[in-house]
């Protein structure tokens, strides 16, 4: 047998020399055989245990084989249990179709051959033994979910007391960080004359030291805010977002020689907080890795062919499946350092850098907090690059019934014209020298 664990066969005869037999073939199944002398006395024992097989004779003084099968039948627990009738008097061809009209699975006639029977019991008392065994591993699995999901809660308690001890423990570093910059810079502002070399290097150091730390405290803010803020979705205009933190950088650094081609009218439905920190990434990367390059370019667009596709794509999919649940790819493009793409699936792995700390600031935590938030939005992120032969971000967002719109305005001329300088290609160029 395929299980040690024993199940139950009832055998239901007036006749006891027919019960005898009748075990006398079974005992070998090693089950637990029940007897029962009438119909009655069958379905009392159907009320305290479950069988994997019943063994009924058809004609019994009372209530016969027929009238105890249909009662069988009626009862919810019962109701699969498989029936054989074994008679030695019932063998006209009326009987058999009356037999399996009560629901038996089998009708055997008298002379029974003992194998055939015991081949055809063997058969429900392993299928019973399976599906006891399947109901016990469903239970043990329930609870290991049960137990799964309570894990899981105290896991989003762990996490968000984390969270709230992060967003803490950030914002007491900040408050003394930041009086250490200020003063270090007002040191280096109006005392550099009083100041030994030494002296002033140290400062520096401290300065931009700190600069760091704040940086890390940011990003590990952001980080968090990323995963833990509930997102509150309104129109968001990319091409503005994009183009004011563009010149933010450009402030920071006016000496730059850089082109920015942004694609006018992206809008999206999404968290502006949230798509801000992603832009300020995405975009402030490549700002920082062209900063080598004599002719820096960064562009920022979305990928016209993909609004075509979706739009194609749309006009075939059911009724049911709304521009909500469609894809626009947009991107940000340079000219800039690059990197191997044996590295990339380490891109998205905290305080992972690609770059040496010296060659480039950073603290590898960007990229993740921008993987979480495009995640939570319900699209994907993923890079091409090539060392020295800059990189493109492409990431994913829902297209929304707003974003028709942009395709109309496309269509009917409302974005400006091509333009190309440098190896940039978009719908707008910008100039920051």
């Amino acid at each position: 047998m395929l299980y040690e664990k024993k199940v139950n066969i009832l055998l239901v005869d007036d006749n006891s020399k027919n019960l005898l037999a009748l075990e006398a073939v079974l005992e070998s199944l090693e089950q637990n055989l029940v007897k029962a002398n009438s119909g009655e006395e069958a379905l009392k024992c159907l009320l305290a245990q479950d069988f994997a097989a019943i063994l009924l004779d058809v004609q019994m003084p009372g209530m016969d084989g027929f009238e105890t099968a249909e009662l069988i039948r009626m009862r919810e627990n019962s109701r699969q249990t498989p029936i054989i009738f074994i008679t030695g008097i019932g063998k006209t061809t009326e009987f058999i179709f009356k037999g399996y009209g009560v629901g038996a699975v089998d009708y055997l006639v008298k002379p029974i051959v003992p194998e055939i029977l015991l081949s055809k019991v063997k058969v429900f008392v392993e299928l019973k033994q399976q599906a006891e065994q399947l109901a016990a591993a469903n239970k043990q699995l329930q609870q290991q979910l049960e137990e799964i999901s309570r894990l899981n809660q105290q896991c989003q308690i762990a996490n968000k007391e984390l969270e709230a001890f992060n967003a803490a423990v950030c914002h007491d570093l900040r408050n003394p960080l930041t009086t250490i910059k200020g003063f270090s810079d007002l040191l280096l502002m109006y005392r550099t004359e009083r100041l030994e070399k030494t002296d002033k290097q140290y400062i520096e150091e401290i300065n931009l030291a700190s600069k760091r730390m704040g940086q890390l405290i940011d990003d590990l803010l952001n980080l968090s805010l990323g995963k833990s803020r509930q997102i509150w979705y309104e129109t968001v205009d990319l091409s503005l977002m994009g183009q004011n933190i563009v010149a933010k950088l450009h402030q920071s650094e006016p000496q730059r020689q850089v082109e920015l081609a942004i694609a006018s009218g992206m809008t999206v439905q999404g968290d502006p907080r949230l798509l801000q920190i992603v832009l300020e990434n995405l975009l402030g990367n490549a700002w920082k890795y062209t900063g080598k390059q004599p002719h820096a370019c960064i562009e920022f667009g979305v990928l016209e062919q993909e609004s075509t596709a979706a739009r194609n794509k749309s006009s075939r999919v059911d009724k049911g499946d709304s521009l909500e649940k469609q894809l626009r790819t947009y991107y940000v493009r340079d000219n800039g350092v690059g990197f191997d793409m044996t590295a990339a699936d380490k891109l998205f792995t905290a305080f992972h850098r690609l770059h040496d700390r010296g060659e480039f600031e950073g603290t590898g935590i960007g990229l993740v907090t921008v993987q979480r938030i495009i995640q939570r939005h319900g699209g994907k992120i993923w890079a091409q690059a090539a060392p020295q032969r800059g990189a493109t971000f492409f990431f994913q967002l829902p297209e929304r019934a707003n974003l028709l719109a942009w395709d109309r305005g496309n269509r009917d001329g409302g974005v400006s014209h091509q333009t190309q300088m440098g190896g940039c290609t978009n719908k707008t160029l910008l100039r920051m020298a």
